[in-house]
């Protein structure tokens, strides 16, 4: 942990001395607000926020700074910051590094990325990034209009507000992706019109200081196929290692429609069985017709991801979405999802079906997101009880 924060606090000093000349701005501030009816008959909101600040210093290197909000609800933040902390008497340097990482985890708000990008290498199209935190998220589909330009064509099941709980009740996890470098490193990459390579070398936080990963990626784009293939492997762990693989595909047919698919493994232990739970799949076809789309979702969640067990193998989410509209050229666009969620984990109620009615806008400049979500199975004996409204609001500076 100490040299953990050696290391962070020497690439925030760099980077401080950086920033004289450079410019600041904040790419995204995502609020997200969903209500939900408690066993106690309390009627409880839970907000998440994510703010990404971006420091870019003329044609030679830029500096990124993210806060994140690690606590699973905003309102549990303000309600924390009223409650003193207790540090023991005469504590040791372990003492204060574990209250460090209580105070992280009960308060929730704080840096979850520091990195410094150097451009043009030896004046070859080679960068290079040291970075500390949460950095890569790998086939999410997210980096494509970053990188390229395009529309965004990521699927909607994802994130805080399909999956509030988190994985497998945690909520400083949600599904978006296969992979992420999250700790301490290097990337090493080539600028390219239609073709990005990256390598990452770094210690992997998800698993542990002294534990090691390193990742290939390439990202591919062109007018109707959009690729992206990773490759990767951590030590030590199981017999031999620990390995990862996946792939995104997105092809857009035309005037018909598009299809978009997640596969791959996300975490398999050398010396360990392999089987279907091992997977992580995403099959998404999406099909236009007049002015709406029906978009069908299927995803298998996997028994690892992010490193980590999941406690959800098996369980299944089919989604059908009708939209209407287009949010990208007349600025607004609605429709009705259903979804069927399947969990043999469970020993009753394993079958779950919900139906939400949904409207997005954008109005000068910020993104709004209104949906009402009900519960037809199970059904709850209150019947206000099976409603759960939320809102999402999401700007750019």
């Amino acid at each position: 942990m100490q040299k953990k924060l050696v290391g962070m606090s020497a690439l925030l000093y760099l980077t401080s001395r950086l920033l004289f000349g450079a410019g600041l701005s904040v790419p995204e501030l995502s609020i997200v607000t969903i209500g939900e009816m408690t066993d106690t008959q309390l009627f409880v909101l839970s907000t998440r926020i994510n703010i990404e600040m971006l420091v870019e210093g003329g044609s030679k290197f830029d500096a990124m700074f993210k806060l994140g909000f690690k606590n699973p609800a905003l309102e549990n933040y303000f309600n924390n910051t009223e409650t003193p902390l207790a540090i023991p008497p005469a504590p040791t340097p372990d003492d204060l590094a574990n209250a460090i990482e209580k105070v992280d985890d009960k308060t929730g708000i704080g840096l979850r990325t520091v990195a410094i990008t150097l451009r043009d290498i030896f004046s070859t199209p080679l960068e290079l990034a040291v970075f500390v935190g949460h950095f890569d998220i790998f086939a999410s589909g997210d980096e494509f209009p970053k990188l390229f330009g395009t529309e965004l064509f990521s699927t909607k099941l994802r994130g805080f507000m399909y999956f509030p709980k988190g994985v497998g009740g945690d909520g400083r996890r949600w599904y978006n992706g296969l992979h992420e470098a999250f700790g301490t490193g290097i990337r090493l990459s080539m600028s390219g019109e239609s073709l990005k390579p990256y390598f990452y070398l770094y210690q992997d936080s998800y698993l542990g200081a002294g534990s090691y990963s390193a990742d290939l990626r390439i990202l591919l784009n062109s007018e109707q196929v959009k690729m992206e293939i990773f490759g990767g492997a951590s030590l030590p762990g199981g017999t031999a290692g620990i390995y990862r693989g996946g792939l995104l595909f997105y092809f857009n047919t035309g005037a018909i429609g598009d299809f978009y698919a997640q596969m791959g493994v996300p975490y398999w232990a050398s010396g360990q069985a392999f089987g279907l739970d091992s997977l992580y799949f995403m099959f998404e076809p999406r099909v236009r017709f007049g002015i709406g789309v029906l978009t069908l979702s299927l995803f298998f969640h996997p028994a690892y991801y992010l490193q980590k067990p999941t406690n959800e193998a098996g369980v299944l989410d089919l989604k059908a979405d009708v939209m209407f509209g287009n949010i990208n050229k007349s600025g607004q666009q609605g429709g009705l999802e259903a979804r069927l969620i399947y969990d043999p984990n469970k020993s009753s109620g394993s079958l779950g079906i919900e139906a939400a009615p949904y409207y997005q806008t954008v109005f000068n400049g910020v993104r709004w997101e209104l949906k009402l979500n009900a519960k037809l199975l199970p059904f709850a004996a209150l019947w206000y009880a099976n409603f759960s409204p939320s809102i999402g609001v999401t700007t750019s500076y």
